[in-house]
C-alpha cells in the first residue's frame, strides 16, 4: 500500500485493534477508537486502563486496522513508540467523536458526560507498517 493510499484508509472510520505487553509478557490487546492526524495515531482512553499502565512501562504499541468489504480485505499494521499525553480537552474529545459519528458527535458526546479528567490521550508515532 502506497503512501497516499495507506493514508486515505487511515482517515476512515474504523476499528483499530491496540496491542500492548503486560508485565508477564502476555499480549493485551482491545478494540479502539482512533485519529489519525500529521502521521500519528492518536487514541483516547482512562488514565487507569491497562493499556495505558503497558504503555508507561514500555513506551511502545501496535495498532492494526482492517477493513472488511464484499470479500475484500485491506489493513495495516503499524507498531513504535507512544507518548501518553496527560491532558485530554473536550476539543479533543469531540474531534475523535465527529470522526465516528459526523454531525451527531456533539449531541452524543453531551449524553455520554465529561470524562476529560480521567482520560489521556495515546500518541502512536509508526515505525514499522505491515499491509
Amino acid at each position: 500500500m502506497d503512501d497516499r493510499t495507506r493514508d486515505e484508509f487511515l482517515k476512515k472510520p474504523l476499528t483499530a485493534v491496540l496491542s500492548t505487553t503486560g508485565k508477564d509478557g502476555r499480549i493485551h490487546a482491545i478494540p479502539v477508537w482512533y485519529l489519525w492526524e500529521n502521521g500519528v495515531f492518536k487514541i483516547l482512553t482512562a488514565r487507569k486502563s491497562q493499556k495505558t499502565r503497558n504503555i508507561a512501562r514500555t513506551g511502545r504499541a501496535s495498532l492494526c486496522i482492517d477493513q472488511r468489504d464484499r470479500g475484500a480485505v485491506q489493513w495495516v499494521t503499524a507498531e513504535g513508540p507512544v507518548e501518553i499525553v496527560d491532558t485530554v480537552t473536550y476539543e479533543m474529545r469531540l474531534a475523535l467523536w465527529r470522526n465516528y459519528w459526523g454531525a451527531e458527535a456533539e449531541q452524543r458526546l453531551e449524553r455520554a458526560g465529561d470524562n476529560t479528567p480521567e482520560a489521556v490521550c495515546l500518541v502512536l508515532k509508526p515505525e514499522h507498517w505491515i499491509g
